[in-house]
Formats: C-alpha cells, structure tokens, sequence
C-alpha cells in the first residue's frame, strides 16, 4: 500500500468530528498554490521588482498573451524531493540521527515544512491581500527566498547549534496536526512520524555534532505536546488510533481551539494571537547570532 493510502482517523477541529480516511485526503489545501496572473497584475509586478525591464517587457506582452497561471504545488513537489526530506525517510526509519549532515537536513526539513505549512501560508496569503498584492505575488516571492542559500543558512543555523532531543517510541504516540511544526520562545516541537518526536530547545551549551535520544517520553512532556499540537490546529489532526483521538477531544485544550477556531475571522488575527507569537519567526529561536 502506498504512503498517501493509509488509513487513518481525523479530529476535525471545525466539525468537531472524528472520521476514517486516508493520508491523502488530509492536510491538503485544494488550489491554494494556483494563482492567476492578468497583463495589469503582471505589468504592476515588474514596475515594483524590475523597473529598468517595465518599458520592454509592455512592449512584449499583449492581452492575448493572459490570464496565466501558476501552479506552486509543482515547487512543493520538488522540495520533496530534495535532500531535507529523503533524510527525514531514513531518520524515521532508524529513529535516530547518524551524522552532523543528517542533523543539518533535518533542521532544513523543520524550517521548510514551517513555512508550507496551512497556517503560515494562509495568513502570508491573507497578509499580502491586506498589502493590496496579489496571490501569485506571494508565491513568488517565496520561490525566491527558497532559491537564496545566504538567507536559508541565517534560518536554519540556529536551529542546529540547538539542543535536540529525539523522542522514540515502540508504538504510535504523537498525532500529526496540519501545522505540525510548533514554535515557542524557547523550543520547537514537530512530529517526525507518529513513533518518533523531536524537539529543538533553546541552550548557549549546544554543539553541532550533539543529539540526544530517548526511548520514553514523560506524561509532562508529552501534555505540552499535545497542549501545543492541538493549540496549532486549524483543520485536523490525524493518528492511527481513534481512541487516542477521542480522548484529545474531550479534553479542555480541544474544547477550547473548537471555540477560537468557530470564531476567528482572520487567519493573522488567531496565528498572532493564539499561535505562538514568533510562529513564522523561526529565525529569532536559537542560541546563535548568525
């Protein structure tokens, strides 16, 4: 069976309902990476990003020639299948890091699927429209941030001259939230896979070529994760176990997102309030000034 074929079960924070399905059929958002591009849209962009090319490229572009479209689930697709994400595959496997190289991938993993994740794209998307951009604007703009060795080495470093934990288990323990990557002021919790959680904390001591490893983890630990997993929800949360699933519903940490979540009208507004306040800012967690 392939990956995308599991079953599993689904705490929908916005119906407030469990159900089976599968992993494809979750933690997707339809046509979010496909954005339009008329003449006007486009002419505007290059005045603001390349004014010494606005004469010849309106004198190259004619109306026939748009609307175009951009389909950014093509990058996406790529990312998977760079290097970051291949280490993730054999991380999981072993459960555990093997080299400094694998470290460094993995951080590269952890900033990546922050910045794709539902609730950092959405509210970017909601603040560029705020901005009066447009959607296709945005997408680019993060291409090119993505294709910037200098910046993508400010974002990750701190994350590896952190300390790392690796929590282990012999059994399916950590759900999987559509914002897994959870971001507080003094560490970073994301579930790598539902046997296997790693936590990133903030420590002047650490050492690149550090990791720790632990067969267990502490109900106190695994409280705040749950606390802050089911606190970056904005859709669902997926597990194996729906058992597990349902006692995370009736706890008051899930009462209390199905509240927020009924309410909020803005996902700026519920990201900077109730998701960490430097949830995007991952660049300012870490021991190191880079």
């Amino acid at each position: 069976m392939r990956a995308r074929e599991q079953i599993v079960y689904a705490l929908n924070v916005k119906s407030d309902k469990i159900y089976r399905t599968t992993v494809e059929n979750v933690h997707f958002d339809k046509y979010l990476g496909v954005a339009e591009i008329t003449l006007e849209t486009a002419k505007e962009f290059c005045k603001r990003h390349h004014p010494d090319k606005y004469e010849e490229f309106c004198q190259e572009s004619t109306e026939d020639q748009y609307p175009v479209y951009i389909d950014f689930e093509e990058i996406l697709t790529a990312i998977e299948n760079m290097p970051s994400y291949q280490i993730l595959l054999k991380v999981i496997k072993h459960q555990s890091i093997a080299t400094v190289q694998e470290k460094v991938f993995l951080a590269s993993f952890v900033f990546l699927q922050l910045l794709r994740s539902h609730a950092i794209m959405n509210s970017m998307l909601e603040m560029n429209s705020e901005l009066g951009q447009e959607k296709f604007e945005y997408f680019i703009q993060l291409k090119w941030m993505l294709s910037d060795a200098d910046l993508l080495f400010k974002a990750v470093a701190p994350l590896v001259f952190s300390q790392w934990t690796l929590y282990r288990t012999a059994r399916d323990t950590f759900p999987l939230t559509d914002s897994a990557v959870l971001v507080n002021p003094n560490s970073i919790m994301t579930a790598l896979s539902p046997r296997l959680m790693l936590e990133i904390s903030s420590s002047m001591n650490a050492r690149e070529n550090e990791w720790h490893i632990k067969r267990s983890i502490k109900r106190s630990k695994m409280r705040e994760f749950r606390r802050r997993t089911i606190g970056n929800t904005f859709r669902e949360i997926i597990f194996s176990d729906e058992k597990v699933l349902r006692r995370w519903q009736n706890s008051s940490d899930f009462r209390q997102r199905v509240k927020t979540v009924e309410e909020m009208g803005s996902y700026n507004l519920i990201v900077t309030r109730l998701g960490e306040r430097d949830l995007w800012h991952i660049n300012a967690f870490g021991n190191q000034q880079v």
